[in-house]
C-alpha cells in the first residue's frame, strides 16, 4: 500500500516585516504487509490498520493549524507596527502644527505693536504744532463714520442714476448707503435747494423686485420710501421731506459717501 503526504513551500517576501516558511516538498512511499492471520490477530490487524490511515490526515491538519497561527501572528504584527507608524508621524504632524500657532501667534502680537506704534505715532503728528487731523479731505463733510459729497452743480451737471453712481466711483466712493434713522435725517438736511421730484440720487434702487442700496442689502425700513418696489425706480434725498421714488433715467444731483 502506497501513502504520499505532501508539505507545500509557503514563502512570504516583505521588505520590511520578511517571513519565509520553507518545506520541501516529501514523498513517502512506504509498503505495508499485512499477514493474514485470521484467526489469532483479526482485530489487532484492524485497528493498526486504521491508525495508519489517520496518521496522514491528522498530519496535514496539525500543519494547517500551525500555519494558520503563524499566519495570525504575522499579519497581526504587521497591523501593530503600522498604527505604530501612523502614530508617530500624527504625533510628527501635530508638532509641527503646533509650532506653526505659535509662530503665527508671534507674528500677530508685532503686527498688532506695529499698529499700535503707528497710531500713536500718527496721533503725535496730527496734534504736534496745532494742527488736528480731520476726518475727511477736502470738499468731504464728515458725519459719523462717513465722508459725504453733495454734488449739487448746476442744470448741465443733473446726471441719471447710473451715471451719478460712476462719478462717485471716479472717486473712490460710492452713492451713499443709510446706515441709520440719524444719517437719514442728515442727508435729508443737507439736501440743499431741493423739492418735490428734484433732489439727490442715494445708493438705493429696485433689483430683482426689491429696494436694495449698492451694498447689495435690502432696505429693512419700508417707512423709508413708501412707493412699492418697480422696475426702474431709483431713490433721491429731498430736504425736509426724506427720500422719494423717481424713475432712474430722470436727471438729479447726488450725494457720494466713503469711509471716514
Amino acid at each position: 500500500m502506497l501513502n504520499h503526504i505532501k508539505v507545500f513551500t509557503l514563502v512570504i517576501n516583505n521588505s520590511n516585516y520578511p517571513l519565509i516558511l520553507s518545506v520541501t516538498e516529501v514523498e513517502t512511499v512506504y509498503e505495508e504487509m499485512i499477514m493474514e492471520n485470521k484467526a489469532t490477530e483479526p482485530d489487532k490487524n484492524d485497528k493498526k490498520s486504521a491508525f495508519t490511515k489517520s496518521c496522514p490526515s491528522v498530519a496535514a491538519s496539525l500543519g494547517i493549524l500551525l500555519l494558520i497561527m503563524v499566519l495570525r501572528i504575522y499579519f497581526t504584527t504587521l497591523l501593530i507596527r503600522k498604527n505604530e507608524k501612523q502614530i508617530t508621524n500624527l504625533t510628527a504632524e501635530n508638532k509641527n502644527i503646533r509650532e506653526k500657532n505659535e509662530k503665527l501667534a508671534e507674528e500677530e502680537k508685532n503686527l498688532r505693536e506695529q499698529i499700535q506704534h503707528m497710531n500713536t505715532t500718527w496721533k503725535e503728528l496730527c496734534v504736534s504744532r496745532e494742527r488736528l487731523c480731520k476726518p475727511c479731505e477736502k470738499g468731504w463733510l464728515p458725519f459719523e463714520s462717513g465722508c459725504y459729497a453733495i454734488n449739487n452743480a448746476e442744470h448741465p451737471e443733473h446726471k441719471t442714476w447710473d451715471e451719478a453712481r460712476e462719478n462717485c466711483k471716479g472717486k473712490i466712493s460710492d452713492l451713499a448707503v443709510v446706515i441709520n434713522a440719524a444719517e437719514k435725517t442728515y442727508l435729508s438736511d443737507n439736501s440743499w435747494g431741493s423739492s418735490g421730484n428734484k433732489g439727490y440720487w442715494i445708493g438705493l434702487r429696485v433689483k430683482d423686485g426689491k429696494w436694495k442700496w449698492v451694498d447689495g442689502s435690502d432696505l429693512t425700513d419700508n417707512s423709508w420710501i413708501r412707493h412699492p418696489p418697480s422696475d426702474g425706480l431709483c431713490a433721491i434725498s429731498v430736504q425736509n421731506q426724506g427720500f422719494k421714488s423717481v424713475h432712474c433715467n430722470n436727471k438729479n444731483q447726488w450725494i457720494c459717501k466713503k469711509n471716514a
